[in-house]
């Protein structure tokens, strides 16, 4: 498979969205823009889902996120493009590009869970899925009082397990049978707790050294 190559950021204005910072996370790149899903990037949110994800989803999982609760714990990273240059004169913008997407829903206890989150290949370099997850957080917390973030991570995805680990998720155990369609099938159960008043405290620690991946 050709190796991708890693889009430089670029400085264009945009609107960034309404979630305060909770903790200390290294910038995005100016040209990143969180962003709630709608009808119109449904497309591009299935797409980003069939390149990341081991798994596909049926319709009834995209008709489900659309839906509240779902869709108001559900936020999207779209990339932009800095206008071109051309013949002396400057030529309008690309649409911004869905790079990334973190899709959650709520379990009994207070929980978030996880359902999907994932990064194109090219934008893993960024923080982008590291702000992604603080801002679903951070929503779901205000919404829905959660006090805990779950999530299960594929037993052959090591990357996505360590990129858990280094954010203070505790590995609860393993599920030999989750995912029926995969070889192999298990998948690890991972937890982090939400701390009273730090929201996660360290769960932003060396973010600067670590990439993000798709689990």
């Amino acid at each position: 498979m050709a190796t991708s190559r890693v889009p430089t950021p670029v400085s264009v204005p945009v609107q960034k969205p309404a979630i305060p910072q909770l903790f200390a996370l290294r910038p995005l790149p100016p040209n990143v823009e969180l962003v709630p899903l709608t009808h119109e990037l449904l497309p591009a949110y299935k797409r980003l889902n069939a390149l990341t994800l081991p798994v596909a989803y049926p319709e009834s999982f995209y008709k489900e996120t659309m839906t509240e609760p779902y869709l108001g714990i559900t936020l999207v990273a779209l990339w932009h493009s800095a206008p071109s240059q051309g013949s002396g004169a400057t030529l309008p913008a690309e649409p911004p590009r869905l790079v990334g997407a973190v899709r959650c829903r709520l379990l009994p206890s207070s929980q978030l869970y996880i359902s999907t989150i994932g990064i194109l290949a090219p934008y893993r370099s960024h923080g982008i899925a590291m702000h992604l997850l603080q801002a679903v957080v951070r929503k779901a917390v205000e919404l829905h009082s959660v006090k805990s973030v779950v999530a299960h991570v594929w037993e052959a995805n090591d990357e996505g397990l360590e990129w858990y680990k280094k954010r203070n998720f505790e590995v609860l155990g393993k599920e030999d049978s989750y995912y029926r369609k995969l070889k192999p099938q298990g998948a690890f159960l991972v937890k982090k707790l939400i701390g009273v008043g730090d929201l996660l405290g360290s769960f932003a620690a060396e973010e600067k050294t670590t990439n993000d991946i798709a689990t």
